[in-house]
């Protein structure tokens, strides 16, 4: 397979596929192209980082921040959670109450507590307790409704 690269002074990047047939590895390159997400900027001690959306657990806002938590690390964020909940909602981003949300691909365990909600325990070992308001598009979710 022959790849081409061109640099353009302006106007709008364009990724241009041609071939004989549609095979396997084209097919793969297509999808790896159409279904790429951008990455979320975080700061960390002052140091700048790109966080992968699948390796995020939670997103939290404290005092109008808002910090992104993976296994390895915490960060600040200028995403804002309803950003982050409508960009990757499709990677399992699912807001779960007022100031938060989680990775349902990282849920580890599900268990009811009183008041119709829902302790959540992450791949980490931390708890999240999931909203009232929240609980009935969570099971809906993970019923695959």
């Amino acid at each position: 397979m022959k790849i081409t690269l061109q640099q353009i002074p302006d106007g709008q990047d364009e990724v241009i596929i041609r071939y004989r047939e549609l095979t396997e590895q084209i097919d793969e390159l297509i999808q790896s192209i159409s279904h790429r997400r951008d990455k979320i900027y975080a700061e960390k001690d002052g140091a700048k980082m790109l966080v992968s959306p699948d390796k995020v657990l939670y997103l939290e806002s404290v005092d109008n921040m808002v910090y992104v938590y993976t296994k390895e690390a915490v960060a600040k964020t200028n995403l804002t959670l309803s950003a982050a909940e409508s960009i990757y909602s499709s990677d399992g981003f699912f807001r779960c109450g007022k100031s938060m949300v989680i990775n349902i691909y990282h849920i580890e365990y599900l268990k009811s507590i009183s008041g119709n909600r829902v302790d959540v325990t992450m791949d980490n070992g931390e708890h999240v307790i999931i909203s009232r308001r929240y609980v009935k598009a969570l099971r809906s979710i993970l019923k695959g409704e």
